[in-house]
C-alpha cells in the first residue's frame, strides 16, 4: 500500500513541495461508507489535499479541511491528526446529483467537486486540544476544481505563491488519490536568497511547468516510487527529500463522546429521536453504530 507524504525543498531551499499518494487510506474509507462516483472523487482529492495541507502545518492534533457548499454535496470533510489518522466523509442529496446531471446532460460523467458543492467556505482548522487556541482559515468556494479552490487560500489569506495539482484513479472498486504542492518559500530575517527576483520567477515558473508536466500514469505507477517520481520531474532543480510521512485510516468515533454530545441535548430534542425506546447513530466517517436507551440520555 501506498499511503505516503514526502516532504522535499528545490532550487537550494528557494521552494518547498508535498508530493502524496494514497490508496490504503481511501479503501477503508470507501469500505466503511459508499459513495456514488462523483461524490467519492470528491471524498479521495478532499483525502489527498487535507494530507498534503496537513503536512505545511506544525500542529501537536487534529488538522481539518472543511467545505460547505449550498449544492448537492453540501459537506465534504477530512480529519488528519498528527500521529497520522485519516478519515474523511461527505454528505450529499444523491437525487439532487442525479437531477443535475440530466439537466446538465452529464450522466455518467464526473464532474469536480465545486460543481457539486456551489456557493460555500473553505475552512481549515487546527485544534490542539484544551488550554490551546483554535486556528482556523476560511476562504469563499472559488474554482473549477478543489485545487484551484486550496490555492486563491494561499494566495488571499497567507500570501504564498503556491502551485497544486490532485488527481484520482479507480480501478474496479479500488480508488487511488495523489497531489503535489510546491510553493515559494519567504524570506526569513530579511535575508534574500541569492539569486535574483527575476532568477527566482523563472525558477519558479520552471517548476510549475515541471509540476503540470506529470501525468496520470506516472504518479499512480506501482513500479515508481514517490521518489523516483520527484527525480523524473526535478532532477535539474536540485531536489531534496526532507521528510516522510505514513497514513492510515482512523476514525475517534466513541461511545462515550456521543453518549455525551447526545446527554447535553434538551429532553424534547432527546424524545424526537427515539425510535420503539432507543436513539440509535451511526457514524459518519466509520460507519460505526452506537443505540442508547432513552433513559440512559436525559438528565434527572
Amino acid at each position: 500500500m501506498n499511503d505516503t507524504c514526502i516532504s522535499f525543498n528545490l532550487d537550494n531551499n528557494t521552494f518547498r513541495g508535498r508530493i502524496v499518494r494514497l490508496d490504503g487510506v481511501l479503501r477503508d474509507i470507501f469500505t466503511h461508507s459508499k459513495y456514488p462516483d462523483n461524490i467519492a472523487v470528491a471524498v479521495a482529492e478532499s483525502s489527498a489535499l487535507g494530507v498534503i495541507l496537513a503536512s505545511l502545518m506544525k500542529f501537536d492534533g487534529i488538522f481539518t479541511l472543511q467545505m460547505q457548499g449550498s449544492g448537492p454535496l453540501s459537506v465534504l470533510v477530512t480529519d488528519v491528526t498528527s500521529a497520522g489518522k485519516v478519515r474523511s466523509c461527505a454528505k450529499y442529496d444523491d437525487k439532487a446529483i442525479a437531477a443535475a446531471q440530466v439537466l446538465r446532460k452529464t450522466e455518467g460523467q464526473i464532474e469536480p467537486a465545486p460543481h457539486w458543492l456551489e456557493q460555500g467556505s473553505l475552512i481549515f482548522t487546527i485544534d490542539q486540544g484544551k488550554n490551546t487556541d483554535l486556528y482556523q482559515g476560511v476562504v469563499d468556494l472559488q474554482g473549477k476544481n478543489l485545487a484551484e479552490c486550496a490555492m486563491r487560500y494561499f494566495k488571499n489569506s497567507e500570501q504564498i505563491d503556491t502551485h497544486l495539482r490532485l488527481f484520482w484513479q479507480k480501478n474496479g472498486d479500488d480508488w487511488q488519490a495523489a497531489g503535489i504542492l510546491i510553493q515559494k518559500m519567504p524570506t526569513e530575517g530579511g535575508k534574500e536568497n541569492a539569486d535574483t527576483a527575476d532568477e527566482v520567477a523563472e525558477l519558479w515558473n520552471e517548476n510549475k511547468i515541471l509540476t503540470d508536466s506529470l501525468r496520470q500514469e506516472e504518479i499512480f505507477d506501482p513500479a515508481l516510487s514517490l521518489e523516483d517520481v520527484l527525480f523524473r520531474l526535478f532532477h535539474e532543480h536540485s531536489v531534496r527529500v526532507t521528510k516522510q510521512n505514513e497514513y492510515q485510516f482512523g476514525c475517534r468515533c466513541s461511545r462515550e463522546k456521543l453518549h455525551a454530545t447526545l446527554s447535553s441535548m434538551k429532553p424534547e430534542d432527546i424524545n424526537d429521536m427515539v425510535e420503539n425506546g432507543k436513539i440509535t447513530a451511526t457514524c459518519n466517517f466509520c460507519g460505526q453504530v452506537y443505540s442508547f436507551d432513552k433513559g440512559e440520555l436525559l438528565k434527572h
